[in-house]
């Protein structure tokens, strides 16, 4: 990934993990430094000496775990995914093993609020992730990827709803889940790439009025 390419360089193909417990604190203090050195400086100004500088490691160490600027952003992406990931479907295992799941408007919520908030704390490499998104082919793909694996929890979500006859039958889920995933999305990128506050639970409250009264879904008249 160098300039304007759309390639899948093979230079940002991951590696294994390190096998020694010290190797993989070296790679993850990398990982740490280049999330705040894109956050400060961007893709396209961030160095490889800066990054490994603010891991306080020798510079040629930084080549040991990466070969290029291009490939410590990528396994970043990933790392970052997970953390946007994890809150949503830990919720949800919190559900299965408690045996008593959420009234659905209520798993809405706090799934919007967890995403929300793992977005809100890491919204400046968020919002590069979006930029670099635009010039490269294979960052492009890794944020497409991302979104299709919401897309389709939000999929199977609103089948089961309607299966369970608490969501509107007449609503297509595929159609839904691509646009609730983009209404939220597209939300907390605006806000963020305008440097603009917003409350967290406001927001995740209105978002998820909006979502449940799309697909028909019961609101109490309680909330939060």
């Amino acid at each position: 990934m160098t300039g304007a390419s759309s390639g899948t360089g093979a230079d940002t193909e991951p590696r294994p993990l390190p096998v020694t417990a010290r190797g993989r604190r070296s790679r993850q203090a990398l990982l740490d430094a280049a999330k705040v050195v894109f956050a400060r400086d961007g893709f396209a100004e961030a160095r490889i000496t800066d990054i490994a500088d603010t891991a306080k490691v020798a510079h040629g160490s930084f080549y040991t775990y990466f070969s290029s600027k291009e490939e410590i952003f990528v396994a970043l992406l990933h790392e970052l995914e997970d953390e946007l990931r994890n809150p949503t479907e830990a919720s949800a295992r919190d559900e299965e093993t408690a045996g008593q799941p959420h009234e659905p408007y209520e798993s809405i919520r706090r799934a919007n609020l967890a995403y929300l908030r793992a977005y809100r704390e890491n919204h400046a490499v968020m919002i590069v992730w979006e930029q670099v998104a635009t010039l490269n082919g294979e960052v492009e793909d890794l944020r497409r990827e991302a979104s299709d694996r919401f897309a389709q929890r939000i999929e199977d979500a609103v089948r089961h709803w309607q299966e369970t006859g608490v969501a509107d039958p007449a609503v297509d889920p595929v159609y839904a889940a691509n646009a609730l995933t983009g209404m939220v999305s597209n939300f907390v990128y605006r806000w963020s790439a305008r440097g603009a506050e917003f409350e967290l639970e406001k927001a995740a409250e209105q978002l998820s009025l909006l979502w449940a009264n799309a697909i028909g879904v019961r609101v109490p008249e309680h909330r939060g």
